[in-house]
């Protein structure tokens, strides 16, 4: 059995920065993770991603993104970022290490599947929002004689190999996805089936991202009720399109119902000049031919469903139900739940950008984490003393 003051599940941008902040508070930790690399969302996700914030707010504490890194670094740009972030905080990291189940006797007790046995005063799940993809089903699914790939196996256009695509979803991985389909050439059509909020990018050259930053002293309705006649000044014709706008505005979504916004990065103009067409949610499919709620029907060649993911926190926390009613994950800003020695970073939804939120949650658990162990003045360990 291995004594840690921490372990940090998942060596993404949470688990990493999560490590970091305790590196500079003093404390030891460990991080755990499934893949054999850290960074594995970033990994698996398509080619062309692009962060959708800009670096200057992308950024993980204590390291700034690189002065020569485009105003949206790509997919693997981020990747060498948090390679390069792990090797200047000398964070330990072990691969290919899945975690089976977390416990809490004492201390807390993180077992994995290989019958290695951590024990430690703190645990950090820092697996996300987006640990397991997300598939719907609908009748005559199995039958359909195309592709059918969830976002997460998605990687271009030219792979698809197919000439009619459909994109299922209205998140930013469906509208990039749509959007790139579109611009090499393909018949694309997106099936979105609930009210949206869309967000531009940037604001006469302003990122939202910069703007959200500067809104967020402000009441989150405030914001909104501020926000709205631009936005409906800027996307007016949405419903036309065969779009809903949602009731609410984009950041009460985000805050009371965890709906992060589509932000436009070009999908809408696609939209409005025919190149990407709008159907609602699918009812069924028989054979190519997709039938949709408004009883339009069309065929095609391959699906793509960007319907998101799952916490999938089940799979770790045996308690998982006794512990949460909130979808199977902890309430909004909560980050430890239980006050307990558990931890969750990286599963706080924010229009400031999700890497910027995560820097603010690592600190303030590393924070935390030392201030508990100062106290209990743990024999033999380094927390909230020397580095």
């Amino acid at each position: 059995m291995a004594d840690e003051e921490t372990v940090i599940i998942g060596a993404g941008p949470a688990g990493l920065a999560c490590a970091a902040a305790l590196r500079a508070r003093g404390c030891r930790s460990i991080i755990l993770e499934a893949t054999n690399s850290l960074g594995a969302s970033w990994r698996r996700h398509y080619d062309r991603l692009h962060l959708h914030t800009d670096k200057r707010h992308s950024a993980l504490p204590g390291r700034p993104m690189p002065a020569d890194y485009p105003k949206y670094p790509s997919r693997l740009q981020v990747i060498d970022y948090l390679e390069s972030y792990a090797r200047a905080n000398s964070l330990r990291i072990i691969t290919d290490k899945t975690v089976a189940s977390v416990s809490k006797k004492t201390d807390w007790l993180v077992e994995t599947t290989d019958g290695d046995v951590f024990e430690a005063s703190a645990i950090v799940i820092a697996t996300g929002l987006s640990s397991t993809p997300f598939r719907p089903h609908w009748t005559g699914q199995n039958h359909f004689p195309g592709t059918i790939i969830h976002s997460s196996d998605y990687r271009n256009a030219s792979a698809l190999d197919a000439g009619r695509i459909l994109v299922v979803g209205f998140g930013n991985s469906a509208g990039e996805i749509a959007l790139e389909c579109a611009e090499a050439g393909l018949d694309v059509a997106m099936s979105v089936r609930g009210p949206v909020n869309i967000v531009p990018r940037e604001i006469f050259g302003m990122p939202s991202a910069t703007i959200a930053i500067v809104q967020q002293r402000f009441p989150y309705r405030m914001v909104d009720a501020f926000n709205a006649p631009f936005l409906s000044l800027r996307y007016r014709d949405i419903e036309e399109l065969g779009l809903k706008l949602a009731r609410h505005g984009p950041l009460t979504r985000m805050i009371e119902q965890g709906r992060t916004p589509f932000i436009d990065i070009g999908t809408i103009a696609k939209i409005r000049d025919g190149l990407i067409r709008v159907f609602p949610g699918i009812e069924m499919s028989d054979g190519a031919s997709v039938f949709f709620s408004d009883d339009r029907s069309q065929d095609f060649d391959a699906i793509v469903l960007a319907t998101g993911y799952k916490p999938a926190l089940e799979t770790l926390l045996p308690d998982l139900t006794d512990r949460f009613s909130d979808a199977g994950r902890p309430a909004r800003d909560e980050l430890q739940p239980g006050n307990d020695g558990l931890y969750f970073c990286g599963f706080n939804p924010a229009t400031t950008g999700l890497l910027l939120q995560i820097g603010i949650e690592a600190s303030q658990i590393a924070s935390s984490i030392a201030a508990t162990a100062r106290a209990k003045s743990f024999p033999g360990r380094s927390c909230g003393g020397a580095k």
